[in-house]
């Protein structure tokens, strides 16, 4: 099969499409014809060496996959021949390829609205959404903040919280400001302004980029709410007493992915991608993926 992997940690220039063995799915697994995969922020920074991994290179990649199952291991989930989507365990990728094994519990039928590119565009993301809204345990009625509203994360994020009841706050470039209305957002703030300080404080705060943005948070909370991170850890030196901080690592969950495509083909959730690249051009998404400017998400096919 062709895959895309890399055999030394660095730039855009260590990826390479070889000819890969077809993976065999051990007990319990799937093997999934990937018709799509999804590019996020973690593909590359696993590419550059800050995510860590024990097994030795070549190294693959990408952890969103929609496809078709061609052969299954498990007593339970998908059969052959059903079209799903999923996400494959960290730290470890294999989605950048023609054939991928997967978790039986990991899977969930393909949105049937969607094409394999879009559903490509919802694993990782939408549960790290839908997990971060767990953690924070929003409940109708409870204000959000989402930081980075229009990007892969935070897009969802924006639309899950909605769709559990929360008025919604986000922010965003100026030019994604529509973008989060059309989404449902309450109140869109321009990143670039000091809006945030106009707003009511919240029950939580969804922060995907981290930095100064996790420091301004803990002000932006009322007395028991929650910070929830995503790219980096609490930092305690800048900790509120009386607000709960907690990061979130996003892992793979079949059942919330049921819920997520229902949501979906309900029409409560849109997915955005702002574009899909062929296998080869892999590097070409990363470099897309890495300047910061992707509204929604980017998809690799095959």
């Amino acid at each position: 099969m062709r895959a895309v992997v890399f055999s030394r940690y660095g730039d855009e220039s260590v990826l390479e499409l070889s000819e890969r063995p077809v993976p065999t799915p051990a007990a319990g697994e799937v093997l999934v014809r990937v018709r799509a995969a999804g590019v996020n922020p973690l593909d590359w920074k696993f590419r550059e060496g800050a995510v860590g991994t024990d097994r030795p290179f070549p190294l693959a990649l990408g952890w969103d996959v929609a496809g078709e199952v061609v052969a299954t291991s498990a007593a339970d989930g998908p059969a052959v021949g059903d079209e799903v989507y999923g996400m494959l365990p960290l730290p470890h990728g294999g989605a950048y390829q023609e054939f991928a094994v997967l978790p039986a519990s990991a899977l969930a039928p393909k949105p049937v609205g969607l094409s394999f590119a879009q559903a490509a565009a919802v694993p990782l993301a939408a549960l790290t959404a839908w997990q971060s809204l767990d953690a924070a345990h929003v409940v109708p009625g409870q204000r959000v903040l989402v930081h980075a509203g229009a990007g892969g994360v935070g897009h969802f994020a924006v639309q899950l919280a909605k769709a559990r009841g929360a008025h919604v706050t986000a922010t965003a470039s100026p030019r994604n400001l529509d973008f989060l209305r059309r989404l449902g957002v309450d109140e869109p703030v321009d990143r670039t302004s000091d809006g945030l300080h106009a707003i009511e404080p919240v029950h939580a705060v969804i922060d995907t980029i981290g930095g100064r943005t996790q420091q301004e948070s803990w002000r932006l909370l009322r007395a028991g709410g929650a910070l929830i991170t995503l790219p980096e850890a609490i930092d305690e030196a800048y900790r509120v007493p009386g607000v709960q901080g907690q990061r979130v690592i996003v892992a793979p969950d079949g059942k919330a992915l049921h819920s997520i495509g229902a949501l979906i083909d309900n029409g409560l959730v849109h997915v955005e991608v702002q574009d899909v690249l062929p296998l080869h051009k892999a590097a070409d998404a990363h470099r897309t993926s890495k300047n910061g400017q992707v509204r929604g998400k980017l998809v690799i096919t095959l």
